[in-house]
């Protein structure tokens, strides 16, 4: 079985595993695939972008589903990662690369080094410098260069905006946009087919087991990567 039949077979899996629509995200995606992507959709994406997309992202768009279940709140379709880019920048930012080759840490560039994010939250409350750190940083990272060449895969909440890059020495990975969360641009250290089939396999499983309950860690958003920030928490006296 190939991998894409492989996809397919286990999204109606997944589907059948949780009626209830428990799954985080599923309420909204209601584990539904839409039709592919045709080739007038792909080639105006690819128009813009002035690249070919990643093979493993086009193969899905192309075979699985443009817009599908997925991640978090699910994976958009190229139409509508279009128009998240017109309502924030315009589609003239997938046409340049972008400069982005490893971690963006905000509370890094602040000196906070690796807190968590409730002892950098009061920090923010009690030290106006740190704070308006944070804002300047805030506004740099948020314009260009740093939203060019990247297009959007699926929202995980807050603010938080994961991304596939298609253009610069980053091309075909993915990576999370929680700046306006006041974390940072952060790369997963895989591509989209890796991303997506370990999110796949985890809410398979997660749903024949029943297990319904949030993942409690550092870094969430870089589940399903291998970005060595992402801690699993593990607390005294829970199992």
């Amino acid at each position: 079985m190939d991998t894409m039949t492989a996809i397919r077979r286990k999204l109606g899996l997944l589907r059948a595993a949780d009626p209830g629509l428990r799954l985080f995200g599923a309420g909204r995606h209601r584990h539904r695939s839409r039709p592919v992507a045709g080739t007038d959709t792909v080639e105006r994406v690819e128009r813009l972008a002035g690249v070919r997309l990643p093979e493993d992202h086009r193969e899905f768009v192309t075979s699985v589903a443009d817009g599908a279940p997925g991640p978090y709140h699910g994976v958009m379709s190229l139409d509508e990662a279009l128009g998240e880019l017109t309502r924030s920048r315009g589609t003239g930012v997938l046409g340049a690369d972008s400069p982005l080759t490893g971690d963006v840490d905000l509370q890094e560039r602040l000196g906070g080094g690796d807190d968590d994010r409730a002892t950098h939250l009061a920090r923010l409350g009690a030290d106006p410098e740190y704070a308006a750190g944070l804002s300047r940083l805030r506004t740099e990272y948020l314009g260009t260069p740093w939203t060019r060449g990247r297009l959007p895969l699926a929202e995980h909440g807050c603010g938080e905006l994961l991304f596939l890059v298609l253009r610069g020495p980053r091309r075909g990975t993915v990576w999370v946009d929680s700046v306006l969360g006041g974390t940072g641009l952060y790369c997963l250290e895989t591509d989209f087919l890796t991303w997506y089939s370990r999110w796949l396999d985890d809410a398979l499983a997660r749903a024949e087991q029943g297990m319904f309950d949030a993942v409690d860690a550092r870094y969430p958003f870089l589940r399903y990567g291998d970005n060595p920030r992402y801690r699993m928490v593990v607390r005294p006296g829970v199992s």
